[in-house]
């Protein structure tokens, strides 16, 4: 309670103060989120920000005017007039009060949980809703944003799966009935002293190039408290330029428990998801450090490096963030500490940018367990590895602020073939999951790739571009823990219980279709998608009432249609 109140006097404090700076794009807001990207592939704005650090300051970092007022580079097309009675800031603009757009998010899922990278949404059936607004102020060289976020799901029940991953904290429902649940969301209170900023934030953050995923951090899990040392635009040196961001924070337990695989009986289905009255709030905390360099003589190629390092438990002073820093790649504590139980992750990534073709490559890989020894890295350099990769182009068309985007990624988060000759590998040693028990997650979501363990997923796509009004075509397939239905689900190849026969072609594979549409009504902007789904054997299982065929027995396979209604508000 004492750490709570010293904050919220920060944040009253700084309601006296005065100000010359602005807010950043929370991460998962339509249009605005990413059309800060597609604006500078097409030519509008900066090309020096790499954009492998998110959220961004669209004023220092893109060198454009406040963030929800008009701005006509960004947005050719808006001709709308904000803040008239909701912005209040002196005649020489020394401090500014603002309210924020109001969001909310419908999503409803007909059969099965489908979506991610949605921050403090939940994997549900059903219908959920997501519903933020708040407040910013900023004053001189401070600058707050109380910005809560409130979310609240049906969590319709649907079959559980045979089998569930060990060493994570990932149930795939959050417990037995309907979901509630009010988060700080997209909150800081932060110190701005030219381009560096300091603060406490409880934002989503964003490390590298990726669209539908990242390796390491995405906005997929809940936002979580953390402190922040960052650069708020590329910093410029002798030999080119260099973002950066250093972070350490507590990461939540779900507060869910579940049996991790089936009784023996047949169908096989393992036991509820239910709450777990005895598990901390907290289970883990880390210190996480990114830097992106962008080397002068190579323009548009950004170069970008990320190590993690988590321990469990609770700190018990500011200084253990500090001093996890000094955790050796293998073996304990620098010093001789010894004893934690801790993991670490890194990342190496990539963007290079095309001003002239309007285009962008990317990529990403990561690796969870570090070699042991040279020879171990020249011998199995793809042990524990995890990668994405993807491309954006942007094609003018004819008439005023029209254009074709096409892209598409591949994120592979299936281990390869070296995981399974580790030990304890069949039983279930994957990306994200460690011996801590609760693996690389928060409030029981993965915080990099949301596709989760084990899994892969690959997406292409067209968008025709007309100002505010957007049409998308996206193709998607997952293919869903690869590494469980290899390493653990035995009732496939071995027998046992399975009353049917041996049948090797039960991987868990989503395929769909997604119809995208946005536009404005004044100041209201409005995304709509609709998913038309087609899964393969859900759950990795049989169908009860099919019949056997010469190569295998059909699986549950199922069509549905998933919906979803976005709208955001300018004031």
């Amino acid at each position: 309670m004492k750490k709570i109140r010293i904050k919220w006097l920060l944040f009253l404090g700084i309601l006296a103060q005065k100000s010359l700076l602005a807010q950043t794009v929370s991460l998962g807001m339509p249009f605005f989120d990413d059309g800060m990207r597609r604006a500078q592939l097409m030519g509008r704005v900066d090309s020096s920000a790499s954009f492998m650090i998110r959220p961004v300051h669209p004023q220092r970092a893109l060198k454009r005017g406040a963030t929800w007022d008009r701005d006509t580079i960004l947005y050719p097309s808006d001709t709308n007039t904000y803040g008239k009675y909701t912005h209040w800031a002196d005649k020489k603009n020394q401090y500014r009060i603002e309210l924020l757009p109001v969001y909310i998010h419908v999503r409803n899922n007909a059969h099965h949980p489908y979506g991610w990278a949605d921050g403090s949404m939940v994997p549900s059936k059903g219908t959920q809703r997501y519903v933020s607004g708040g407040v910013f102020v900023r004053a001189k060289w401070l600058e707050a944003q109380f910005r809560p976020e409130v979310v609240k799901a049906q969590n319709l029940p649907f079959q559980n799966p045979p089998f569930r991953s060990r060493s994570i904290d990932f149930p795939e429902r959050m417990g037995q009935g309907e979901y509630q649940e009010t988060f700080a969301g997209q909150s800081y209170v932060k110190v701005n002293v030219g381009p560096i900023t300091a603060g406490y934030s409880t934002e989503n953050i964003w490390w590298g190039a990726g669209q539908k995923n990242a390796i390491i951090m995405s906005n997929n899990a809940p936002g979580f408290g953390h402190y922040t040392v960052n650069t708020n635009r590329p910093v410029k040196t002798r030999f080119g330029l260099v973002e950066a961001q250093m972070v350490g924070g507590k990461l939540r337990h779900s507060g869910f428990k579940y049996p991790l695989r089936y009784n023996g009986n047949w169908p096989p289905i393992a036991g509820d998801v239910v709450v777990d009255s005895a598990a901390p709030k907290f289970h883990s905390y880390f210190n996480g450090m990114t830097a992106v360099f962008q080397p002068k003589l190579l323009p548009g190629l950004s170069l970008g490096v990320t190590r993690i390092v988590q321990v469990s438990g609770e700190p018990s002073s500011a200084k253990d963030y500090i001093r996890i820093l000094g955790l050796k790649a293998n073996g304990e504590q620098t010093g001789g500490g010894g004893g934690l139980n801790r993991n670490q992750l890194v990342s190496l990534s990539f963007r290079y940018f095309f001003p002239k073709s309007h285009a962008e490559l990317y990529g990403e890989m990561g690796r969870e367990d570090w070699a042991w020894d040279f020879e171990d890295l020249m011998t199995r350099p793809l042990a524990t590895t995890a990668w994405m990769a993807g491309f954006r182009k942007l094609q003018p068309m004819p008439g005023k602020d029209k254009w074709l985007q096409i892209m598409a990624e591949v994120t592979q988060i299936q281990a390869p073939m070296d995981n399974f000759m580790q030990p304890s590998s069949l039983v279930g040693y994957s990306f994200y999951m460690h011996g801590n028990g609760v693996g690389w997650t928060n409030r029981g979501q993965v915080l990099g790739a949301g596709i989760g363990p084990g899994s892969n997923m690959y997406t292409a796509g067209l968008t025709y571009l007309d100002g505010f009004k957007t049409y998308g075509l996206q193709l998607e397939r997952v293919v869903y823990n690869e590494d469980l239905y290899y390493g653990s689900i035995d009732y496939l190849f071995l027998g046992g219980t399975n009353p049917f026969f041996k049948d090797i072609s039960k991987h868990f594979v989503d395929w769909g279709f997604l119809l995208s549409h946005h536009r404005n009504y004044g100041k209201l902007f409005v995304g709509y998608n609709l998913h038309i789904l087609r899964t393969y054997n859900f759950q990795w299982n049989y169908d009860p009432a099919g019949k056997q065929g010469d190569f295998r027995f059909p699986g549950i396979n199922v069509w549905s249609l998933n919906l979803e209604v976005s709208a955001l508000y300018r004031f």
